[in-house]
């Protein structure tokens, strides 16, 4: 019996997003302690995003937790290249230590909510950042994707979409909404939400 190399990932579920152009793979465990990642590029020492951007279709890679999602530059490339990119996930990519910062989402449960419209707006990214991590990332998590707090502006609070969510038809409209909406409900009933591309 052949041992697998416990170095490598086995992708274990292929899924469908809701943006027809990303696919989400599920891995056998974690490829990412904390946080997200997002690469979009080439990395000069990482092998898997050499191999994965030199097929010159892919337009990003987010990784969280125990899955990777791909981005294709157009949707009907998936029917071609899927074995090739679980191949390449299989083969190339190796655990990432940490994502991109992520705040506790303890550090809500000292604060009162009615001081947030008077904050600095690098204190209310904290917030904002505590918020999401709370409740909205999870549920974009599970398609394949996530958010990333730009900046806080007094009552406009700017994001980037992340992995399945970038380009996501329904990201710009109804998800928007109800991420504006929570943040109304938790923090400040003036808060808007704009995406930042």
């Amino acid at each position: 019996m052949q041992e697998t190399d416990p170095k490598t990932f086995s992708v274990e579920e292929i899924e469908l997003t809701p943006n027809p152009s990303s696919v989400k793979f599920i891995l056998d465990r974690k490829v990412i302690d904390s946080g997200s990642k997002t690469i979009d590029g080439y990395l000069e020492s990482d092998t898997f995003a050499i191999n994965l951007f030199a097929l010159d279709i892919v337009d990003r890679v987010y990784l969280r937790e125990n899955f990777v999602s791909v981005t294709l530059n157009s949707a009907d490339l998936w029917v071609v290249f899927k074995d090739k990119i679980k191949n390449i996930i299989e083969a190339d990519l190796k655990k990432y230590e940490d994502g991109d910062d992520e705040v506790s989402s303890s550090i809500l449960d000292d604060f009162d909510t009615e001081k947030y419209p008077d904050l600095a707006d690098d204190e209310k990214v904290i917030i904002v950042e505590a918020i999401l991590d709370s409740s909205i990332r999870p549920a974009l998590a599970n398609d394949g994707g996530g958010l990333e707090v730009i900046e806080v502006e007094g009552h406009i609070v700017r994001i980037r979409y992340q992995g399945a969510c970038g380009g996501c038809p329904s990201s710009t409209g109804g998800t928007l909404r109800v991420i504006e909406n929570h943040l109304r409900s938790q923090l400040d009933p003036e808060i808007k939400v704009h995406t930042y591309t």
